[in-house]
């Protein structure tokens, strides 16, 4: 299955405070877990090592309905 990820981290270092935002779509194998996922993406970012999590998302990437052009 696949999943739109959104992973936004803050780390405050001592010239001030970095952000950095994650946004991929990735597939899933059957079984996995929201937590998996959320390994994964921080594992994306290892600059940002121990930065606060501000805000995770992992979606279906699909609509409940059929999209209208």
């Amino acid at each position: 299955m696949e999943f739109h990820i959104i992973l936004t981290l803050s780390l405050v270092t001592s010239s001030g405070a970095q952000h950095a935002t994650l946004i991929r779509t990735v597939k899933a194998n059957p079984g996995s877990t929201r937590e998996g996922l959320l390994n994964w993406a921080l594992k994306q970012a290892p600059q940002m090592q121990g930065a606060n999590i501000l805000f995770f998302s992992a979606e279906p990437n699909t609509l409940p309905f059929p999209a209208v052009v």
